[in-house]
């Protein structure tokens, strides 16, 4: 699907939802690296209702717009939903924040602005937990060809774990974080996520022993993982300003 068509069906859905779109990416697959000829379109969103009124009420909304089509799986978060995400530092707001394929963007930086950045804690613990859970659903049992974008999924959190683990912000794509200067990965390891890429890519072959490999590394790096979970607190006091800003002000 074309850029233009993507742009076309987000102006629809501002149109149909009475909404504006302030931000809107490309998720997922095709910004991680490893996308193949099956991958469709993961589009995230952040969008404002058009009057505070529409905030004031005692009635619950939705705080989120889903569309599908085709190839073309889009997700909107409204920006008090977006601004509690910010909040719980989730890696899919930072990611999206950081994506170069951009569809709309009309101040996004503003919506965030005087909040700081993402805590670094926070993100390694979301990764954490985002690893595990797909390990435990989808890899843990006997390997297959439809388990690879997964065991792509969970390795790619890893990665970005290990980044965070050094106070570094990792990027999203898989590619950059495999040759980080930072990332400090044994060579045999490199080279068996490479080949599960072109594997998941219907480039190559993947062997037991690379999955044996693969899942050694995976297990290795839980264990390590897990013993540096930690806690932290963040006050909601510059959030509820920051929301009550763009109530009054627009953007």
């Amino acid at each position: 699907m074309k850029k233009e068509d993507i742009i076309e069906i987000l102006h629809d859905i501002e149109e149909n939802e009475d909404v504006e779109i302030i931000y809107a990416c490309e998720y997922g697959s095709r910004v991680w690296g490893f996308e193949n000829d099956e991958s469709g379109h993961d589009v995230k969103f952040i969008y404002k209702k058009p009057c505070v009124n529409d905030y004031l009420s005692i009635r619950t909304f939705p705080d989120s717009i889903e569309y599908e089509c085709d190839d073309l799986d889009i997700i909107g978060w409204d920006i008090k939903r977006a601004l509690m995400m910010h909040y719980d530092d989730d890696p899919i707001l930072r990611e999206c924040l950081i994506c170069n394929e951009v569809y709309i963007n009309r101040g996004i930086k503003n919506i965030f602005s005087g909040l700081g950045g993402f805590d670094t804690d926070f993100l390694k613990n979301h990764y954490l937990e985002t690893a595990l859970n797909d390990w435990k659903r989808y890899c843990s049992l006997q390997f297959s060809k439809s388990k690879s974008k997964k065991y792509l999924y969970v390795t790619r959190s890893i990665l970005c774990w290990r980044l965070l683990n050094r106070d570094i912000y990792p990027p999203a794509n898989i590619d950059e974080l495999l040759n980080h200067e930072y990332i400090n990965l044994n060579g045999d390891i490199t080279s068996a996520v490479y080949d599960l890429i072109d594997y998941h890519q219907d480039n190559g072959e993947i062997t037991e022993n690379i999955i044996f490999k693969l899942n050694n590394f995976i297990l290795d790096s839980f264990s390590v993982m897990k013993k540096a979970r930690c806690k932290s607190f963040k006050e909601f006091k510059e959030y509820d300003k920051r929301f009550r800003e763009l109530l009054l002000v627009g953007k």
